[in-house]
């Protein structure tokens, strides 16, 4: 009995000597980091580092601006579209598809939380089916604001159409 309770002395001793004495000893990352040498960057050095390509500058160089065209080709492309009533009529069936798509999400919403209200539900849960809330009053008021970003973008599209002089008809399609 007297053997297991040195054998356990002499374990524990170990078990907290080890590991402070491990602590102590420097590792081989800290003293190669502290070898490196630094690089200090200079304005001179900031001309090379631009025409590579590695930084980035609030303020382009002088080279860069007369390189820069006037208008961007996809600004001039989109210029050329919010004068095409055409491309109104596309844009506008695709958010009125979109809106009639939520707004059908929505009406089920309202309809399954009216029915569980009375407690007529439908047995089961629809697995193949997510939720867009945690509970249904949240998924609907959720459903309710997917509606208004797509009326809203619908409206924004209008008043594009009005500042680019569109007739209301053609975005009716």
């Amino acid at each position: 009995m007297r053997t297991f309770h040195f054998s356990l002395a002499a374990v524990l001793a170990l078990a907290i000597a080890l590991p402070s004495f491990a602590a102590e000893k420097p590792r081989a990352a800290q003293t190669s980091t502290s070898t490196q040498t630094k690089k200090v960057w200079t304005n001179e050095d900031m001309d090379e580092l631009r025409a590579r390509g590695l930084i980035t500058t609030f303020n382009p160089a002088p080279e860069m601006i007369a390189q820069a065209p006037t208008v961007a080709p996809e600004r001039a492309t989109f210029a050329i579209r919010t004068e095409d009533p055409a491309w109104y009529a596309d844009q506008a069936s695709i958010l009125q598809a979109e809106l009639d798509r939520r707004e059908a999400a929505l009406r089920e919403a309202q309809a399954n939380l009216a029915l569980a209200e009375q407690r007529i539900t439908q047995p089961g849960i629809d697995i193949d089916k997510g939720n867009v809330g945690i509970t249904p009053a949240a998924g609907i008021a959720i459903l309710e604001a997917q509606v208004r970003e797509v009326q809203n973008q619908i409206d924004e599209l209008s008043d594009l159409a009005r500042q680019n002089n569109i007739p209301p008809g053609d975005l009716r399609g």
